[in-house]
């Protein structure tokens, strides 16, 4: 077990998804338990939402441990989510107080640099709506609780955006 645990606290997180913002993206289907673009080359509005998607689903459903993303997000949303996440832009606190100088995280606090769009703005949502509880969970629920959905799209937009 030691072995192990030395084996995997070595490994260093590498970047999984790139963020490309866009207005139109790849027309997507549910494939199993991710969304997959249609193979057609149809495209479709993206409105307020992201879209992530893996580059090569079959390398994914293969668990291919090198299989990679593309999240798509609204335009604007890496600078309007890089104000928030340094400075808090009026609406929340900046992260780096918490979660280190480089996002990628500070004692018991997590990385959050590089991390997937999907995943990070569930937690958000979850701490904003007190379905996410631990001992650093009250701390979080302030920070989030004057954000609305897009600006959560922002941050993580952003956050997804950078090198792990």
């Amino acid at each position: 077990m030691e072995a192990a645990a030395a084996h995997f606290s070595a490994l260093k997180p590498r970047k999984r998804s790139k963020v490309i913002e866009s207005d139109m993206v790849p027309k997507s289907y549910i494939a199993g338990v991710v969304w997959a673009a249609e193979e057609n080359g149809e495209r479709e509005p993206l409105g307020q939402r992201i879209l992530e998607i893996p580059d090569d689903l079959i390398q994914f459903e293969s668990r291919d441990p090198r299989s990679m993303f593309t999240a798509y997000v609204p335009v604007g949303s890496l600078a309007k989510g890089e104000a928030l996440v340094t400075k808090g832009a009026g609406k929340t606190l900046a992260c780096a107080p918490c979660h280190g100088p480089d996002l990628k995280g500070l004692g018991p606090l997590p990385r959050i640099a590089g991390r997937s769009p999907s995943y990070v703005f569930r937690q958000l949502y979850d701490f904003r709506h007190g379905a996410r509880t631990g001992e650093w969970s009250p701390l979080m629920v302030q920070v989030v609780s004057n954000l609305e959905q897009e600006d959560m799209l922002a941050i993580v937009a952003y956050l997804a955006s950078l090198d792990p």
